[in-house]
């Protein structure tokens, strides 16, 4: 059974994913613009955060994900693309609540950008997944079998998403 979502509270010591790995979040208030940066550890939100609410940090913390998702995704895909020879005529990330991408007829892939939260070897698996969609608009054994020759251990990066993704909802 999924764990159920944690409500966040946006404050220092919230506990936020980053490309597998859980980062401890804190706020340091400066008389800057907001920024955000991002260690090894921690995701450190810095600004002048007391004009700020929980729903803006909330909304700063997404658009910083957003933009490392769209880096991320796009970098990724094309390198995986040019590996397996399967070229998507345009790569976007955008929002979506019940899915991590898509992939239609024209070869446009769209990406849900909170994937960026997964561990890297579950984003390979999303991307060849998305990439095998190009040859097969389908989920046949032929899809399958596309999935599997690039990405033998497909099953282990579903099985994480069905166990994981509610932790995955920023």
């Amino acid at each position: 059974m999924p764990d159920v979502p944690v409500k966040r509270q946006w404050i220092t010591g919230d506990k936020l994913w980053f490309l597998g790995s859980l980062h401890t979040l804190h706020l340091k208030q400066q008389n800057t613009t907001t920024s955000i940066n991002l260690t090894s550890s921690d995701i450190t939100l810095s600004g002048r955060l007391t004009k700020l609410s929980t729903s803006s940090r909330h909304k700063k913390l997404c658009g910083w994900y957003k933009i490392q998702a769209t880096n991320y995704l796009t970098a990724r895909s094309q390198y995986l693309s040019a590996q397996t020879g399967l070229k998507p005529s345009s790569i976007t990330v955008k929002t979506y609540n019940a899915r991590w991408g898509s992939c239609n007829t024209m070869g446009e892939i769209q990406y849900n950008w909170k994937i960026i939260q997964a561990p890297k070897e579950v984003i390979d698996y999303l991307i060849i997944h998305e990439l095998c969609h190009l040859k097969h608009h389908n989920h046949s054994k032929a899809f399958w079998q596309c999935v599997e020759s690039f990405y033998p251990n497909f099953k282990d990066a579903q099985d994480w998403l069905k166990s994981h993704s509610s932790k995955l909802n920023i």
